[in-house]
């Protein structure tokens, strides 16, 4: 089956007099139909560029996209059966958000009846039936991200491109928002490529999540899976919070690997395909895996450490500890108890412990530098 869009070795540099930036290093991807695609990672990663040359708004130096089999290298924006959800709504302020939505069928020739049954459906769709003859600036912000994605959808793209949809709304909004982007992408049934730096949204939205760095990919997959096993240490600290050492591989039998490290010796699994028996690795661990107070017949990994601090964040609680210089979290239930200084027994299974043996896919980084940010 023809992908619904495939990025293929996409190079794209940015000038600025004689200095020359490197934004996107040979990306290559695939999009299937249908799906709800997430490209997460910092800002300069270069997910907007990648997006921005889906979009027909840049060009690039080499490489190809093909939309639904077909070369868009030399397409016009508006011939690219895509529809572009920009970062600021970019409503025009001028027109009613009848006239708002109209807009790109109208630019399509479309006859008034026909776009009138379209404005009329896609406002149904996102929940503002009625809203018509209001202008722009009678809107809340979140009425304003409907009525930019109303406007996108009208026109029933093949591929819909939204450019961090979500940056410009207050936290309990995204979270709604979140769950209508999800309820309307499967309602409709369309593909979405979505851009975001925040790890919540790519990881409850996405169908498949792309995470990038400095202009190349780290790892493409399931969110669960590079949550549970990322590739990298890089996309390991990305997805989500996780405890990190350095350390060396005692045994390796498999999956399964013992590693040394500064503050103990730990049970883990690898999932790459090296034998790193002697080789410098980062262990990781997530903080909700870890049960605080085990005793001496837990059956598991194990640390003494001292809590210097702690986060009530609501449903749980980030305990902070400190274990001969290094950091270690963890995620508790409001209803634990602990004081400053005490020393507390960690645990947690062999199986959630992460050997990692690329800091990254960029060479040259150094271990140590990617787990402790040097």
């Amino acid at each position: 089956m023809v992908a619904a869009l495939k990025v293929e070795k996409l190079v794209k540099w940015y000038r600025s007099g004689k200095e020359k930036i490197l934004a996107l290093n040979g990306v290559s991807f695939e999009v299937e139909k249908g799906d709800f695609f997430v490209m997460m990672g910092p800002s300069g990663c270069g997910k907007s560029t990648t997006l921005k040359c889906i979009a027909g708004i840049l060009d690039w130096d080499s490489g190809d996209i093909y939309i639904m089999g077909r070369s868009v290298k030399d397409v016009p924006p508006h011939k690219r059966d895509i529809a572009l959800m920009p970062e600021t709504y970019a409503l025009f302020p001028h027109m009613t958000v009848y006239d708002n939505i109209a807009f790109g069928l109208r630019m399509r020739g479309k006859d008034e009846d026909y776009i009138r049954e379209k404005v009329k459906w896609s406002l149904k769709l996102v929940g503002m039936p009625g809203f018509e003859n209001r202008w722009p600036n009678e809107l809340s912000g979140g009425q304003r991200q409907r009525v930019s994605l109303a406007r996108a959808l009208v026109v029933d793209p093949a591929i819909l491109l939204l450019d961090e949809p979500l940056s410009h709304v207050d936290y309990r909004l995204q979270r709604k928002l979140l769950e209508e982007f999800k309820i309307i992408h499967r309602e409709v049934g369309n593909t979405w490529v979505l851009t975001t730096h925040i790890q919540e949204q790519g990881l409850s939205m996405a169908d498949t999540l792309m995470i990038m760095n400095t202009g190349v990919i780290e790892q493409i997959g399931k969110p669960q899976e590079i949550y549970e096993r990322p590739a990298t240490v890089f996309a390991a600290r990305f997805v989500g919070e996780i405890n990190l050492v350095d350390g060396v591989v005692e045994e390796q039998h498999g999956e399964d690997c013992i590693v040394k490290t500064s503050i103990g010796v730990f049970r883990g699994k690898y999932y790459g395909n090296r034998e790193l028996k002697g080789e410098k690795v980062a262990y990781g661990f997530r903080p909700e895996y870890v049960t605080l107070g085990v005793n001496e017949e837990y059956n598991g990994n194990t640390v003494k450490a001292k809590l210097f601090n702690y986060y009530y964040f609501g449903s749980y609680v980030e305990f902070m500890f400190k274990k001969d210089g290094i950091t270690l979290k963890a995620a508790s239930t409001p209803t634990t108890r602990y004081k400053l200084g005490d020393e507390v027994m960690l645990g947690w299974p062999p199986e959630k412990g992460l050997v990692l043996d690329k800091p990254s896919v960029i060479p040259g980084l150094n271990i140590e530098e990617v787990i402790y940010g040097k």
